[in-house]
């Protein structure tokens, strides 16, 4: 996927690349420069295809680095997320749940029931997505993760990608928080429509 150009001339794509025109809510998702994006938007937005391309430009623009994709249960991850990683990216996750680059970076796609503090105490992120994120009832797993970005040598994010459920934890902190370092971007599936 090449979404790193203005124009499509600047990338000089080959036959075996995939090309989107990404819209500007997407756009704005996949290259913000705030610790803590968050897409928030309807069904077909395009919400994991942007979580997953930003994910896949840090990891492969900075060597070994080490994102997480996180879902709230193992069946959603393996059955939803995992698929839409290997058909977007054209990479394969291995029998331990991660994604290796040939420059030593990895993402690794976890569930809830296995993010404890015991679990995380080792790991140092460059970067995580939770995907779905409405699906968690409070802000537990998304600071404990925060918690975890201490990578050196690569920059610290961590992003949510979900659907609107009312005044929830996603809502209180990038909807109504007036920390800088959040942006939201959201969406609703007529600003999508011809995809």
């Amino acid at each position: 996927m090449i979404a790193q150009f203005n124009k499509l001339s600047e990338a000089n794509p080959t036959s075996s690349d995939r090309v989107i025109s990404l819209k500007p809510f997407q756009d704005k998702f996949i290259f913000s420069q705030k610790r803590y994006p968050a897409f928030i938007g309807a069904w077909g937005t395009g919400k994991t295809m942007c979580a997953i391309e930003r994910g896949r430009i840090h990891s492969e623009k900075h060597p070994k680095n080490l994102g997480m994709i996180v879902r709230k249960e193992f069946v959603n991850l393996r059955d939803s997320t995992m698929v839409d990683y290997e058909n977007y990216t054209g990479m394969k996750i291995n029998s331990e749940r991660n994604s290796d680059f040939s420059n030593h970076s990895r993402v690794m796609f976890r569930h809830a029931e296995e993010l404890t503090k015991d679990n995380l105490s080792n790991i140092n992120l460059g970067w995580f997505i939770i995907e779905q994120a409405e699906e968690f009832d409070t802000d537990d797993v998304f600071f404990m993760l925060t918690g975890r970005l201490r990578r050196e040598g690569v920059p610290h994010w961590g992003a949510v990608i979900g659907n609107t459920r009312g005044h929830d934890w996603i809502y209180k902190l990038w909807k109504v928080g007036q920390d800088d370092s959040y942006s939201l971007e959201e969406a609703t599936s007529f600003d999508n429509a011809d995809n």
